[in-house]
Order: structure tokens, then C-alpha cells, then sequence
């Protein structure tokens, strides 16, 4: 195996079957490695200032499952930010865990979701005494950073370890600016996508781990678990690539920091289209650089639609539309000639917008809705018995699957959550504008049976 005996056929192209192998003498088992993928796993914790990192090529989904496992006993607690990505809320409900939410606030206008602060996550402990681990994102969707050394600090003051999905945050670590990965910074565990924001392929993933607080052993058993028995092994040369470019070559990043800096103040110009971060804000210790969030709120027209515009005239895909906002990513990968396209096309539509389109186009944001209210565990709600329900008819019931906003799939309504009036409202607003909701089938919404 495989079977393409590292020769190209039809669609596979040959420098990837050349280097795609299985377990063979020389090449080591990423299940029990102690050659050259040990090497390389041990090469990428010195680069990332953990102790151990461990590959992963099913992606962060398998590194959160895994922390999530390792961290937690079978029947505990767990404590979560509300905007944790859906496969914390599938490790909850593989380890049958109870959650305590610790809720981001909504910042700017448009609103977006913000990190969660020290303050808060303390607050959440000192209520759930048993609680097992904590749970945060930095960066977040959005581009919003969390202070996770003040936060690491009120964790470790209880004795049990914080894991940060930093998914989107790989390029936190090779900055030589203030603001510094989630393992330097104290974190337990830290998971990164190196595809998100780095020179990688998509699904790899790694999984840093310091301190004494996590059982290895524990976590290389989950990690065995949620990950395939068969890891590609181009993927991980491919992350092993990723960490030795991105530690040869640094000057990229100052380099993409001017960039976006340059960017920011050439977009100054703009009276109807207003950026987060704007040129000033970038200097603050909460804005993550690359994240862009274009906001339409002044000019009437959703973000939906602005999204349209600059993919149909501008020729410019964007990462996300929301309701108020259009989210654009930019990475070491992008040279100077992108940044300048994408600044001339949206100097360019702000000249265009007029500014007076009566609000038609659809500016609900997520500031007015009520956190809804946990009457079961997750788990519970996911194996009870479920039954499909029109939308007006959903409103007090318990919602037994995920409802989200995909990307970035963060939950809307989670398993266990009352379904609100003013919820449905808005998934039904997003629904009819064209926004990608999960979680919503052909029959309905899905709740508990007779809950």
C-alpha cells in the first residue's frame, strides 16, 4: 500500500504519490513514533515552546476531541466559552460532560462575538468547583484575542489545565511582536490549524502541549483514537514543512504585519464602509492581524450582498458574509500585489455604495439575542429520542442537535438549549437572506420528543 505504488494515475499527480507511504521499516508509526516523525514532532515542540507536539492529520477537530478526552473524566464538567467551534461540543458528548458556559461578550458595531475575559472565567470556576478543564478560543472567528495569561492564571489557581483552540492562531507562533501564542503564554494544551494561516494544506493540524497538569499518556490514547489508523503521510511531511519554512524564514511575518498595516491606513479613505481592526486599533493587545472584517452596517446593504459584489466584479472570494459584516483573511502567503487588488476594490465599492439604501438589506445582528437557557446535558438531548418540527412551533422546546452559522459553526442553539422566539427569528431572517445554517433539515428543527 498504497496502491498507487508512487507512480501518477488519472487525477493523482505525481509529487504527491511519491512521497505518499504507509508504515514501513524506516518510516516510523505516528502512533507510537520514535523516528524520524519523533524527530519531527520534537523538532516542532522547540519551535512552538511546548513540550510535546503531537501531528495531526485529521485536522483540530481530532486535537479538540482529543484535549477535550484527556482533560476530563467520563460524566464530568467542563468549562466552555459559548463560542467554541462544534467538535467541543461533540467531545462533550462522547465524554457525556456537563457543561458551564462562560459567555463572550458582544463588542463594536456590527456586533461581533468578543473573547472572554479573565474576570469571567474565574467567576465560572468559583461556581463549578468541580469543573475538570477549561475550554477558550483565541483568536476568535473574528480576529479578537484573549489575555490567556491572566486567564491561564485563574485556571491553574483551581489546579486543572486550560486548553485554547487556536486554530486560527498557528502564526501567533512564530511572531516576535507582543502578542504571543497560547503556550507561551500559559495554556496546558493549544490546538492549531497550520492550514488556516500558514503555507500548509488543508487538515493539518498540531497539538502543543506544557506543563504537568495534562496525562500524556491519556491524551496520546484519545489522540490514537480520533485519528486514523492510516495517517497520510504527505500530510505530515507537510506539516513537518509547514514549522521548518515558517522557522527559516520569520522575516515573512514582519513583512505581513507591514502589509496589513499599509492596508488598514490606504483604507482609511472610505467614509461608508467601516474596518475592524482599524489602523489604530491593530495596536492593541485584542486585535489579531490578517482578520479584516468589512462592515456594511452604513451603508444599508448586508454583508451577504457585499460579499457578491466583490466576488462578481472585483473578483475577490471572501471568507465569511454574515449579517453585518464580511470577514476577509489575509496570511503570509499573500504578497504585495493582493493586498494592493483587495485595497483598490474596496476603495473602488466604497465610491460606489450610495449610503441611503433604506437598510432593506437585512442588518439583525446577534447583540438582542438571549442566551438561551441549558435544560439538559448535551449528551442527554443528543440521545434522546427526536422528532422534527416546523420553526413556529419550536419555540420552548429543547433543541436535540447543533443549529449554527456555517462558517464558522459556532451554535446558535446547542444540544440541550430551550429554543427562544427571538432565536428563531433570526435563524428563519438568515435562512431567507441566503446564510448557510446547519443543523436545519427539510422536516423542520430538530428537538427532544415529548421534552
Amino acid at each position: 500500500m498504497p496502491g498507487h505504488k508512487r507512480h501518477a494515475f488519472g487525477y493523482l499527480p505525481f509529487d504527491y504519490s511519491s512521497i505518499d507511504f504507509t508504515e514501513v521499516e524506516g518510516l516510523d508509526d505516528l502512533h507510537n513514533p520514535s523516528g524520524i516523525i519523533h524527530e519531527a514532532q520534537k523538532y516542532a515542540a522547540a519551535q512552538l515552546g511546548a513540550d510535546e507536539t503531537y501531528f495531526l492529520v485529521n485536522g483540530s477537530t481530532a486535537g479538540i476531541l482529543a484535549a477535550v478526552s484527556a482533560c476530563t473524566d467520563k460524566g464530568g464538567k467542563l468549562i466552555l466559552s459559548r463560542n467554541c467551534h462544534r467538535s467541543a461540543y461533540n467531545a462533550m458528548y462522547l465524554r457525556d460532560l456537563s457543561p458551564a458556559y462562560v459567555f463572550p461578550k458582544l463588542s463594536g458595531s456590527p456586533a461581533i462575538t468578543d473573547v472572554v475575559t479573565a474576570e469571567e472565567v474565574r467567576r465560572v470556576l468559583d461556581e463549578n468547583p468541580d469543573a475538570q478543564a477549561v475550554l477558550i478560543v483565541s483568536p476568535t472567528y473574528e480576529g479578537r484575542l484573549a489575555d490567556v495569561r491572566q486567564i491561564a492564571a485563574a485556571v491553574h489557581e483551581k489546579g486543572i489545565p486550560l486548553i485554547v483552540d487556536e486554530a486560527h492562531g498557528a502564526h501567533l507562533s512564530f511572531t516576535e511582536r507582543s502578542r504571543a501564542d497560547a503556550i507561551r503564554c500559559g495554556a496546558d494544551i493549544a490546538v492549531q490549524s497550520l492550514h488556516k494561516t500558514l503555507p500548509a494544506p488543508t487538515q493539518t493540524s498540531v497539538i502543543s502541549v506544557k506543563g504537568d497538569l495534562v496525562c500524556r499518556e491519556k491524551l496520546r490514547r484519545f489522540l490514537s483514537i480520533y485519528q486514523s489508523s492510516s495517517p497520510s503521510y504527505p500530510l505530515m511531511s507537510m506539516i513537518d514543512g509547514c514549522i521548518r519554512f515558517m522557522a527559516e524564514k520569520r522575516e515573512l511575518v514582519p513583512r505581513f504585519h507591514d502589509n496589513f498595516e499599509n492596508l488598514l491606513k490606504r483604507l482609511e479613505v472610505c467614509d461608508k464602509l467601516v474596518f475592524r481592526p482599524s489602523a489604530s486599533e491593530l495596536h492593541s493587545q485584542t486585535a489579531d492581524y490578517g482578520k479584516l472584517l468589512i462592515c456594511t452596517e452604513k451603508t444599508g446593504m448586508s454583508g451577504v450582498k457585499a460579499a457578491a459584489l466583490l466576488r462578481e466584479k472585483y473578483k475577490i472570494e471572501t471568507e465569511m458574509a454574515c449579517p453585518g459584516f464580511v470577514l476577509a483573511m489575509f496570511t503570509v502567503c499573500d504578497d504585495e500585489e493582493g493586498f494592493d487588488r483587495v485595497a483598490k476594490a474596496l476603495i473602488s465599492l466604497d465610491k460606489d455604495l450610495q449610503g441611503d439604501e433604506a437598510s432593506s438589506g437585512f442588518l439583525l445582528s446577534e447583540r438582542d439575542l438571549p442566551m438561551p437557557a441549558l435544560r439538559m446535558k448535551p449528551s442527554e438531548a443528543m440521545d434522546m429520542q427526536a422528532e422534527y418540527v416546523p420553526a413556529g412551533e419550536s419555540e420552548g422546546r429543547i433543541c436535540s442537535g447543533m443549529i449554527s452559522m456555517y462558517p464558522p459553526g459556532t451554535p446558535l442553539i446547542a444540544p440541550g438549549e430551550e429554543i427562544t422566539g427571538k432565536h428563531l427569528d433570526f435563524i428563519v431572517r438568515c435562512m431567507d437572506e441566503g446564510y448557510n445554517i446547519k443543523g436545519i433539515g427539510n422536516k423542520g428543527i430538530p428537538v427532544v420528543k415529548n421534552g
